[in-house]
Formats: C-alpha cells, sequence, structure tokens
C-alpha cells in the first residue's frame, strides 16, 4: 500500500463548526476568527495574533509596518522558502542572504552577523523543521545591532526553545495554516507581534484604514490612513482552523511518535556512518512536522528516495537554496556563495510524517531506506 508524505488531520470538530459557520454571515474578523485568536492567547501565551490567507502574507505585513526605504538590508537564510525573501523586496528592501548551521539548517548566527551593516533593519529567522536557533543569542545580537527581529514559525506551531512557543520571542512571528503544516485550513496564516507594532499592523492589515477602530465602536467613520493591503484571512478557514486548533496536542503527540519511531529504527545506520539523523537541540521541543535524514552525497540521496518511490513510500527532498535560485543569480549569488545551504539541499531527504501514519508504517519506511543503503 502506497505511503504518502502528506495527509490532512481530520478533526471530529470539523463538520458541527462548519455547519454553524454556513448559517452566520461569514463577515471578515467574526466569531470564528475570534475563537481561533483566543486559542491563540491562551495557548501561545502571546497577545492577539493577526489571522491572514497565508504565512506569505503575515511576512508582507511583519516587513510592511517597517517602513523600509530603497537601500535598506533584511538578513534571511538562503535554505528557505521564498516568501520570506518576496515580503523584503515587495517591501522596497533588499535580502541579503546567510549560511544555515549544517547541523540544524537554521539561520547560522555567526555567518549572519558578519552580515549586518549600517543598512541593516532587520533578520528573519527560519525555524526548519520547528527546531529553532540559539534564540537567546540571536536576540542579543539583534538588540545591540538595533535589530527587528522576526521569526519564520511556518512551521513551528505547538513548537519551543526554552519553553517559550517559537513565534513569541521575536519582534515578529508568523505562522503557516497551509495544507501541509500541522495545522491546517488550505491556506491561512497568522502574525504575532510586539505590541509597539499592533496598531501599525492592524492599520495596514485593513487596506491602511482604521475599520477596526469603527468595529469596535471606537469611531463613528472609518478613513484611509496609511498604505496597507487586504490580509484577512477568510471567517470559513477561520473556521476549519478553530477545529484543527481545538486537536493540537493530539496531533503534536502522533507526529513526535512517528519522528521517535524513525528515529530508533535508523539510530545504528547514524552509528556506522552511513547516515546522519535530524538534529534537535537540547533547549528545543519539536512539534513532529518533519523528520529528515543527511547523506554523504547527492548520489547516495539519489538513489535511496528512488528506492523509496519504487515501493511507493513518498520520500522528498526540500528547497532549492535561494541563492542558488534564479531570483538568487539575479542577486548576485553564485552556487557556491553559502556552502552549508548548498550541501543541505544536495543531501537532505525528508522521510513521511502525519497523523494518519502508522508507527509500523514508519517503521517499514526505516527498513526499506537502510536496505537502498
Amino acid at each position: 500500500m502506497p505511503i504518502s508524505f502528506y495527509s490532512r488531520f481530520r478533526s471530529p470538530h470539523e463538520r458541527e463548526l462548519i455547519e454553524d459557520c454556513l448559517m452566520g454571515p461569514m463577515a471578515s474578523d467574526g466569531d470564528c476568527a475570534a475563537r481561533v485568536q483566543g486559542l491563540f492567547q491562551s495557548r501561545l501565551h502571546t497577545n492577539l495574533p493577526f489571522l491572514t490567507p497565508s504565512c506569505t502574507h503575515a511576512l508582507e505585513l511583519a516587513l510592511g509596518v517597517l517602513h523600509l526605504k530603497s537601500g535598506d538590508e533584511v538578513i534571511l537564510p538562503s535554505y528557505n522558502f521564498p516568501s520570506a525573501g518576496n515580503a523584503v523586496l515587495l517591501a522596497g528592501g533588499t535580502p541579503v542572504l546567510c549560511d544555515v548551521d549544517p547541523d540544524t539548517q537554521n539561520l547560522d548566527i555567526d555567518d549572519m552577523q558578519r552580515r549586518i551593516t549600517p543598512r541593516t533593519r532587520a533578520v528573519i529567522t527560519v525555524h526548519y523543521g520547528a527546531v529553532s536557533c540559539d534564540m537567546d543569542r540571536l536576540v542579543r545580537l539583534a538588540n545591540e545591532a538595533g535589530l527587528i527581529l522576526i521569526e519564520d514559525a511556518a512551521q513551528a506551531v505547538g513548537a519551543f526553545y526554552k519553553g517559550r512557543h517559537l513565534g513569541t520571542i521575536g519582534d515578529f512571528g508568523a505562522y503557516s495554516f497551509h495544507s501541509t503544516k500541522n495545522i491546517s485550513c488550505g491556506e491561512g496564516g497568522a502574525l504575532t507581534c510586539a505590541e509597539k507594532y499592533r496598531q501599525q499592523a492592524e492599520l495596514y492589515r485593513e487596506c491602511g484604514t482604521n475599520r477596526s477602530v469603527y468595529l469596535r465602536g471606537e469611531s463613528g467613520r472609518y478613513a484611509w490612513t496609511s498604505r496597507g493591503s487586504s490580509l484577512i484571512l477568510s471567517e470559513w478557514c477561520a473556521c476549519l482552523l478553530y477545529a484543527q486548533l481545538l486537536s493540537l496536542e493530539e496531533i503534536t503527540s502522533r507526529r513526535l511518535e512517528l519522528c521517535e519511531a524513525y528515529r530508533q529504527a535508523l539510530l545504528p545506520l547514524e552509528e556506522s556512518g552511513r547516515l546522519r539523523l535530524m538534529s534537535v537541540p537540547p533547549d528545543c521541543s519539536s512539534n513532529g512536522h518533519l523528520f529528515y535524514v543527511r547523506f554523504d552525497g547527492p548520489g547516495t540521496l539519489g538513489r535511496v528516495q528512488n528506492r523509496l518511490h519504487s515501493q511507493g513510500i513518498d520520500a522528498r527532498t526540500h528547497y532549492v537554496p535561494l541563492h542558488m535560485s534564479p531570483m538568487g543569480h539575479a542577486l548576485g549569488y553564485r552556487d557556491d556563495d553559502l556552502p552549508a545551504s548548498r550541501r543541505a539541499y544536495e543531501t537532505l531527504l525528508r522521510l513521511p510524517v502525519h497523523p494518519n501514519l502508522s508507527v509500523g508504517e514508519a517503521q517499514q519506511v526505516a527498513q526499506v531506506l537502510a536496505h537502498a543503503l
């Protein structure tokens, strides 16, 4: 029987909540959105998030309120989805790509620090695999340099650094509820922010108007006050998102169980030097979003992936580093500029992880992988 890479968790609450939503007005930021915000506030111990149509929109919202000027720079890791780089460009800034830590694929803080210039305004750290870099050090360096810290926590709902929820440590935190994420409503996102940016973010998200002030009864009219866009999650998606969030602990527990099954089954291969397992530093608690292995080169990766595919197992590589992409070349980067990012591209393979996968199936995947080496 084929083993899929993704499979959506189906909440037992979905049908009832959807029927209730259908009977309502489906107004923007309605009852379902308020419920989602309340769950976020109580479980992530943060202020009310802004719900957005995607994590990409959440990042664009964060960059949009910074009022970047031409020449302003934002540092971000190259081993990354293009959303953050695009958000910087759309806000009028220049993305500056840095390398990643070869153990975690997270932002290499030393390389980031070397790239700070008088033009640097912000740094975006990506919590790859729901694992963070040394956030204490990164926060300290950002504060010393006067930089805004944005957490791309797209994969990290329910993950922690030293007991703190990822996405709540920097000035901004962006989450994804895409169909590939642990918590999904098909497409969706959220942005948390420090209180000092909240009013600006509220205005920007409502097409640059003070409509939210009007809806709260604090003004008799609303008007265009600043630049902005329409970055509001639909009530329909908020309804599905609320149903999923009610099962956050169950989803996380299932996924972590599978990751541990992989780790135990593949540990002998790591001990014999035939592969490297995904690394989770002691200060981090993942949410089981993904599990990956690293090989000695692209040849081994290709052979193993082909063997898995021949057995109906959907194992996948990941990002083409931004600096190796056509847009990266247009920005002046060469393929060899960021070696750790390139090495991840050439040697990293993700294994299936989702709540509908059994431990036995995970062990089967590990067995086929071992036979391919």
